[in-house]
């Protein structure tokens, strides 16, 4: 499929274009994130270290949509060792990154609706939480060999191009549906479940900024929803059109394909972006912020002058 779609000299400059914005985006979103967490807010709590390992798998996904940008404008010109490689490492960031939010997810679920449970644990949540880390770099290694074993360079009449090549239709199903049931369908069951309780935790509470909690959890799961449901549902559809049981013309499953796998791409824009603009404690390091404080600053110490001196004025 994907190399049809790659046949396509209009999804292939579309797919170069929507690829080049979310790298700009990802990039120095998740490079910024990983500077906070490494250099300004330390590695102190297990709520940092599973963000730190979150924005490592964006940037690994991140840095390989570089060479799948050219790949869409001139082909693969990397050789097919090369091919191998970057498919490893592309769906090696896709899968942990599924893998760390559902952690993310169930770590946050703990402390907001079991606090004293997770009070309780104290220093051994850093021993849960690396062990966890671990397991999940584990499993996304294991799972995207095989796109490794199965990935080579084709040649077709635009160039040459870098896609997958099962030997058999088992194999290619069998991977769908690892990606469909394992690392979404699993993982946003868990999502939806933890932030529903945790939302109705949150309003409960008298958290001052429990509306703003709960938008910034809300967005999480919505962006999940957007960014994945439909490439899922996509890989469904192809899958039950390859075993004959649905039947859908080419041309649409092309465009369903590139639309849905941009959608796909584009969740390691979702992590930088809710947490620096829905947490405070990120977007304080940004260097706006601080001029943004200096003239607030700067603004109070005017106005509390001249009304000092209005009201000298005044007693005069």
């Amino acid at each position: 499929m994907g190399k049809n779609c790659e046949e396509n000299f209009s999804f292939r400059i579309i797919n170069a274009i929507c690829c080049s914005l979310i790298i700009c985006i990802s990039l120095p979103g998740n490079s910024y994130l990983l500077w906070v967490v490494l250099k300004k807010v330390g590695l102190s709590s297990s709520a940092d270290c599973l963000l730190l390992h979150l924005t490592v798998s964006d940037l690994i996904f991140t840095f390989t949509l570089v060479p799948w940008t050219v790949n869409h404008i001139w082909g693969w010109i990397f050789g097919n060792l090369a091919c191998k490689l970057f498919t490893w490492c592309i769906f090696l960031g896709l899968y942990s990154y599924m893998m760390f939010l559902t952690v993310m997810t169930v770590h946050r679920y703990v402390a907001v609706v079991y606090p004293v449970f997770a009070s309780s644990v104290g220093n051994r949540s850093r021993i849960y939480t690396h062990i966890a880390s671990a397991v999940a770099w584990l499993i996304s290694v294991g799972f995207s060999l095989p796109e490794m074993i199965f990935s080579g360079t084709v040649d077709g009449p635009d160039g040459v191009f870098c896609v997958p090549n099962y030997n058999s239709i088992f194999v290619e199903l069998f991977g769908y549906f690892t990606q469909i049931i394992l690392f979404f369908l699993l993982p946003f069951l868990v999502i939806v479940f933890c932030h529903t309780r945790m939302g109705f935790a949150i309003l409960q509470s008298r958290i001052r900024s429990r509306n703003h909690a709960v938008c910034v959890i809300l967005s999480i799961a919505v962006g999940f929803f957007i960014c994945w449901a439909p490439y899922n549902i996509f890989l469904l559809f192809f899958s039950l059109r390859s075993l004959g049981i649905f039947i859908l013309w080419e041309s649409v499953l092309e465009v369903i394909y590139c639309i849905t796998h941009v959608l796909a791409y584009s969740h390691c824009c979702l992590n930088p972006l809710v947490h620096i603009f829905g947490g405070k404690k990120f977007r304080n390091y940004l260097p706006w912020s601080r001029g943004f404080r200096r003239l607030s600053q700067r603004i109070s110490m005017q106005t509390f002058s001249n009304s000092n001196s209005f009201s000298g004025q005044f007693h005069l």
